[in-house]
């Protein structure tokens, strides 16, 4: 059986690339060949590299951005559009291949290049996350597809309410790590990761971290990662007077050190799908925090690992009602955390949890029980 993962571009970083390449890596270790196809081609390295015997195939050796005049947009996706119906026809004829697709984007794509109807489309994302008129469309077209796949239970029950619901499922992200690490209790340092975007919240973050270091001067605040909200936090941090205890790092090509060197993670996040990042984090043994935002967390800290944080979905505006409430909420949890280091010991066991319910196997099982049915 040969498998052919669609997406955007496989070079950028961000959760659902690295979601891709593992996958794709996973399906070739049980015996599958595996062909990743990338629209555009945005970066010359890829950020994560999948196994050795796994293909990647660029479209389009362009990047694809989403900014930029709106005909030059058009025109790069009919582009992409001819592209993948030529590969989908020459390479994917065989009606044994499986064709599976990452995001609205890609999706559209495959419904347009007539290959939806055997072809199981992934979201990564929260279901409302696009307008009403968007997601009235999005529903239009994934019911063309064999399977639609979400993230999270919440998601799929959603999904199900448009679509034929013997055609929706939830799978949720695998934890690769089988690193153990050994948190040092006297660490001062704060961990957060994500693309520097208005979705991960960390305007809110840098904002908690404000009433944190009036109490706790000698605590610090990382940042991993890249985006285009970089001189606009740096200038919140700035403006805040932080410039002492919060620093954007960057992106960072072993995370897991960087984890071990910090006493806990913060999640910060106005949506999410499944963050695979606190997947990770709690996989590792790190304390969390995390705002109880849709959709992902609340599974994850069901059974411990962390702090929950009350979360307003009211806060797209900076000093808003609801922003000031998810900054007061979140700087009392990271007091919390920073005044109770027996209570992050306690957190570091739900790791074996993780591990076990979201373990590489666990989820290739939930994976070949939706093949079986293909």
């Amino acid at each position: 059986m040969k498998f052919f993962f669609f997406i955007k571009d496989v070079s950028l970083t961000g959760g659902t690339e690295r979601v891709t390449v593992n996958l794709a890596s996973l399906f070739a270790s049980k015996g599958h060949e595996v062909t990743i196809v990338s629209y555009y081609h945005g970066k010359e390295q890829l950020t994560y590299r999948p196994t050795e015997n796994v293909k990647v195939k660029f479209l389009d050796e362009a990047g694809c951005y989403d900014s930029g005049h709106p005909f030059a947009r058009l025109k790069r996706f009919f582009s992409a559009l001819t592209s993948v119906r030529k590969f989908v026809k020459e390479q994917c004829k065989d009606e044994n291949n499986v064709i599976i697709s990452q995001n609205f984007f890609s999706n559209a794509l495959i419904w347009l290049s007539g290959a939806a109807s055997r072809a199981i489309g992934c979201e990564h994302f929260k279901y409302d996350v696009y307008p009403a008129p968007v997601r009235f469309v999005r529903n239009l077209i994934y019911k063309k597809f064999r399977y639609i796949v979400a993230l999270t239970d919440k998601d799929a029950n959603r999904l199900k309410k448009h679509l034929d619901e013997t055609k929706v499922c939830s799978i949720p992200n695998m934890v690769t790590t089988n690193t153990d690490i050994t948190l040092d209790p006297r660490s001062t340092k704060i961990i957060a990761v994500g693309r520097l975007a208005p979705q991960k919240g960390f305007d809110m973050l840098i904002a908690a971290m404000q009433k944190v270091i009036a109490k706790y001067p000698n605590w610090t605040l990382e940042i991993f990662g890249e985006g285009e909200d970089e001189s606009c936090l740096q200038n919140q941090i700035a403006d805040c007077q932080l410039q002492s205890n919060v620093f954007l790092k960057g992106y960072s090509k072993n995370i897991t050190q960087e984890f071990e060197k910090s006493s806990f993670f913060v999640l910060s996040s106005r949506y999410e799908g499944f963050p695979l990042v606190l997947v990770e984090a709690l996989g590792l043994g790190m304390p969390c925090v995390a705002f109880d935002c849709p959709e992902g967390p609340s599974q994850l800290l069901e059974k411990g690992g962390g702090l929950l944080v009350p979360f307003d979905r009211n806060c797209k505006v900076a000093n808003s009602a609801g922003f000031k409430k998810n900054v007061e909420k979140l700087s009392e949890s990271i007091v919390f955390m920073i005044e109770h280091p027996d209570y992050r010991a306690e957190c570091v066991n739900h790791k074996e949890i993780i591990k076990r319910e979201l373990s590489p196997e666990v989820v290739y099982r939930k994976w070949n029980l939706l093949f079986e049915s293909l």
